[in-house]
């Protein structure tokens, strides 16, 4: 039993280690304020809260976020369409966008998460047997990520990122600097 207790604990941990390296290495990926989560991509960033009746106000007078009502807990909301304002973007990401927007507050901090940001004009509806399904045509993933899950780090992809995380950063930052830990 000692002759095989050695090279079965040292298999036995092998296996522990490949399988915790995968775990934690599998499907990660971000370019700035977005990253991947189950095959999604989520832009969130969290920022310092000094006075919360004063960020509701300052959400309310914003037209991105201002079916937002974070004192009656509507923490989130599907987004107005809005249009990307940027040069050389593609023609999917010129045409109007809307979003899911959920805001998280903290004690000293909130958090703004968007995802599923979607081209509405660009939605395709996929009918089997009379039935509609769901498809991800229109979706911002469906032109960004590549078919293992990761982004397609091509100069337009980048470039439609940038534009997206920068529009938000521009909305949120007047309301309030970020929060660093």
């Amino acid at each position: 039993m000692n002759k095989l207790g050695l090279p079965l604990k040292i298999l036995i941990l092998f296996f522990v280690c490949t399988f915790t390296s995968n775990a934690q290495l599998y499907k990660t990926d971000s370019v700035g304020n977005f990253y991947l989560k189950k095959n999604k991509l989520i832009w969130q960033k969290s920022y310092y809260l000094h006075d919360i009746n004063a960020l509701d106000e300052q959400l309310k007078s914003n037209p991105f976020t201002s079916k937002l009502r974070i004192l009656d807990f509507g923490k989130d909301v599907v987004t107005d369409s809005f249009n990307l304002i940027s040069n050389n973007l593609p023609q999917y990401a010129r045409s109007n966008y809307t979003t899911f927007l959920v805001i998280d507050i903290y004690q000293d901090y909130f958090r703004v998460t968007i995802q599923n940001i979607t081209f509405p004009d660009f939605v395709e509806n996929h009918y089997y047997n009379g039935m509609r399904q769901n498809s991800r045509t229109g979706a911002l993933e469906n032109y960004i990520l590549r078919n293992d899950g990761l982004i397609n780090r091509t100069s337009a992809n980048l470039h439609v990122l940038h534009s997206f995380d920068t529009s938000f950063e521009d909305i949120f930052e007047t309301m309030a600097e970020p929060f660093r830990e």
